[in-house]
C-alpha cells in the first residue's frame, strides 16, 4: 500500500514525453476516461514502488498491487483500472510482469533525472489519494488538471517550494490549450491537489510575471528526509 512519506521521486523524462500524447479521445477502443485513470494510477503506483532487480538483471523500480488495492488507493472501478493500465502501457510509462494473480508493474525509466511529488499531504486515513475522490472522469478538464499537476511537479526548481511557468510554456509542454488552463487550475485547487497560486507583477520589469504554483504539500519538498522506491534523498 501507499507509503505516506513527505514525497516520492518519479522519473521526469517518461512523464514529460507522455503528457502531450494524452488527449480526450477514444484510442484503440479505450474511452477518453482512461487518460484520467492512467494518470491517477501512475501516481498511486509510484507511491508504492520500490527498487528491485528485473528479470534481465537490470536495476528497476517496481510496484506490486492488486486491483482491489489500486481501487482503494484511487477510488477507481475495476474497468477503469484495466483501461488506465492499458493506457499507461501504451504510453510506455509502465511494463508488466508476473501472472494476473500476482502482477508487477515496472515504472519505465530512465530514472534520472527525477522530480519530487508530494505524498503525505494528500493521503487520507484509509490510505487513499484523497483528492482523487473528487474526480468524476467525465470531463476533459479533469484530464487537463492532472496533466497540469504532473507538469508543474516536473518543472519545479529544486531550491523553491513553487513552480513558476507561463501559460504559453504549459501549452507547449502539455498540449493543454491556453483557454483551458484556468479551468484546470480551478479543478486542482478545488480537489486539493494545488494549494495556492500567486499572480505577481514585476515593478522592475513593469510586466506580469509567470504564476507561482504551490502544490499541496509543497512545504515538504525542500526536505531531504524522504526515501523513495526510485531515489534516496
Amino acid at each position: 500500500m501507499i507509503r505516506p512519506i513527505p514525497w516520492h521521486g518519479l522519473p521526469s523524462e517518461p512523464i514529460k514525453a507522455a503528457l502531450p500524447a494524452l488527449r480526450w479521445q477514444t484510442e484503440n477502443d479505450v474511452p477518453p476516461s482512461a487518460g484520467i485513470a492512467a494518470l491517477m494510477l501512475y501516481v498511486a503506483l509510484n507511491f508504492v514502488a520500490r527498487k528491485a532487480m528485473a528479470d534481465d538483471g537490470e536495476d528497476g523500480v517496481v510496484a506490486e498491487a492488486t486491483y482491489p488495492e489500486l481501487s482503494e488507493m484511487t477510488d477507481l472501478s475495476r474497468s477503469l483500472i484495466a483501461n488506465g493500465l492499458k493506457r499507461l502501457a501504451a504510453l510506455n510509462l509502465i511494463t508488466f510482469s508476473g501472472s494476473a494473480q500476482k502482477r508487477r508493474y515496472w515504472i519505465t525509466g530512465p530514472h534520472t533525472p527525477w522530480f519530487k511529488l508530494p505524498c503525505q499531504a494528500i493521503i487520507v486515513k484509509d490510505g487513499a489519494v484523497g483528492p482523487f475522490k473528487t474526480f468524476t472522469l467525465r470531463s476533459k478538464h479533469e484530464l487537463h488538471a492532472l496533466k497540469l499537476y504532473l507538469y508543474l511537479a516536473t518543472c519545479r526548481d529544486n531550491k523553491a517550494k513553487f513552480s513558476m511557468v507561463s501559460y504559453e510554456t504549459i501549452h507547449a509542454r502539455t498540449g493543454i490549450s491556453e483557454r483551458d488552463i484556468r479551468r484546470a487550475i480551478s479543478l486542482l485547487i478545488s480537489s486539493g491537489l494545488l494549494e495556492n497560486v500567486d499572480r505577481e507583477f514585476s515593478n522592475t520589469l513593469k510586466v506580469n510575471e509567470a504564476n507561482k504554483y504551490y502544490l499541496t504539500g509543497s512545504h515538504a519538498l525542500l526536505s531531504r528526509a524522504a526515501v523513495t522506491g526510485s531515489v534516496t534523498a
